[in-house]
């Protein structure tokens, strides 16, 4: 009896030399040399500025933003590939989560209505531009890659980096913050790393902090690209072509309309408008003010009050009340775009609607008009009455009136008139333009600490 119970502790024994000796091979082989250190830190903690909602509103949004500041995750240093100790691990959680606020804003507004401070400036100047699509330019639409690249660059954005974007103090409109929303998205930035501040800084102002109006910006630049982000989310904008298209579907199949609905923000007495467009009372329709004092920015409504207000605030439709519906299909428009640009938000931050289901035609009036029927014959007089009718969207609208004969002036490069007649390309050059940036290849820097690509570190 004696015996076998030596022999069992000998094997009990034994068996827990086998167990250490392999924790020891296996710190071994994580180690750098056999030293024992690591050679990576363990996987970084899950973000947590991702899981709050794409509407910081009120007091808990102002307290949600203080605390990341509190945290240490405004301007945080970018994400590295070095070995980090057990101890820097909360080091590591900020920079793959941290945070930038940028606010669009004038230089003038910037040092005088004043800024969130540790605030970015992203110029209101710097959330459109003209770009060629059909055989003219268009103004005030989507920036390009390059353009965009530029911007996240200079404010210090990268893949890690959740945006929140407020708005100077008592601002005349609210679309500066919703084109630079739409302009994220677009580029293939994910719903969650994007947030706005219901109100913008008067949210801030309102509850007891305070603005800074120093001119001075303080943030690292990062190297990051939009071509990081391995996607264009190409259904977040409409083309000259692809508008169109659908205009022509429906006229063709009018019943489309059960599960599509395109809304012109620009009033009950626009006119013309794009066919089979339904028409909003305003921009506005749907927002309110800040604490109903008209003196600040507007804000959003939640989504429960969103859904009420579909119901009850009518569009109009061939002259007749109609409602949104958040289930359709969207395309929204106005004169260039930006006025429609919180319709967007409204959609795909509040509604949280699945992607493809709103987009913005930015376009919009102001790029349609160029293509009457006169203004093509005036600017290519020696092309046939096929290829200009073809190009002619007069039978596209709707309304009492047509569109206006306006001068020529430089929309027009005359250059285009020989492919005018393979015009698919033309009508979708923007779409095409883009979706070749990103495939041109992402940053094969995106991990440095230099770069701020984006990339976590493994673990063992």
């Amino acid at each position: 009896m004696m015996h076998k119970f030596l022999l069992t502790r000998r094997s009990m024994l034994y068996s827990l030399v086998g167990m250490l000796l392999t924790a020891m091979l296996t710190l071994w082989g994580c180690g750098s040399g056999g030293s024992g250190s690591y050679s990576s830190p363990p996987p970084p903690p899950v973000p947590v500025t991702t899981k709050a909602p794409a509407i910081l509103d009120g007091a808990e949004g102002v307290a949600t933003l203080q605390q990341w500041i509190d945290e240490g995750r405004l301007n945080a240093p970018f994400a590295t590939k070095s070995s980090l100790s057990e101890d820097e691990q909360k080091v590591l959680s900020l920079q793959n989560d941290r945070v930038v606020i940028v606010s669009p804003s004038t230089p003038a507004d910037w040092t005088t209505k004043g800024h969130i401070p540790g605030a970015v400036r992203w110029g209101t100047d710097e959330t459109a531009i003209s770009r060629m699509e059909g055989p003219g330019f268009a103004t005030n639409m989507m920036p390009t890659g390059s353009f965009m690249d530029g911007v996240i660059q200079r404010l210090g954005i990268d893949g890690n980096t959740t945006i929140v974007i407020s708005l100077p103090t008592g601002s005349a409109n609210i679309y500066s913050q919703s084109l630079v929303y739409w302009n994220l998205r677009y580029w293939g930035f994910p719903r969650e790393r994007i947030k706005i501040l219901n109100g913008g800084d008067d949210l801030w102002v309102a509850e007891g902090k305070t603005l800074s109006t120093s001119a001075i910006e303080k943030y690292t630049a990062s190297t990051y690209s939009v071509k990081n982000n391995k996607k264009l989310n190409a259904t977040f904008r409409v083309s000259l072509g692809e508008m169109i298209t659908k205009i022509d579907e429906i006229t063709a199949n009018p019943a489309l309309k059960d599960t599509w609905q395109m809304v012109d923000v620009r009033g009950f007495k626009t006119d013309p408008f794009l066919k089979h467009s339904q028409l909003q009372s305003g921009a506005q329709q749907f927002l309110s003010r800040l604490n109903d004092d008209n003196t600040k920015n507007f804000v959003y409504p939640d989504k429960a009050t969103l859904l009420e207000k579909l119901s009850t605030l009518a569009v109009k439709d061939d002259g007749a009340d109609a409602f949104l519906s958040p289930n359709k299909k969207t395309i929204a428009m106005c004169g260039t775009s930006t006025s429609a640009s919180p319709t967007f938000v409204l959609f795909d931050a509040v509604l949280g609607v699945p992607e493809g289901n709103i987009a913005l035609y930015d376009g919009s009036a102001s790029q349609w008009g160029n293509y009457s029927k006169e203004r093509l014959e005036a600017a290519y007089p020696d092309l046939s009455a096929g290829v200009i009718s073809s190009w002619a969207l007069n039978d596209r609208i709707g309304g009492t009136k047509t569109l206006a004969v306006t001068p020529v002036s430089d929309y027009f490069l005359l250059g285009y008139k020989a492919v005018l007649p393979s015009s698919s390309a033309l009508m979708n050059q923007i779409l095409l333009e883009d979706e070749a940036y990103m495939k041109s290849g992402a940053s094969s820097d995106s991990g440095s600490s230099s770069s701020g690509g984006g990339s976590a570190p493994s673990g063992c």
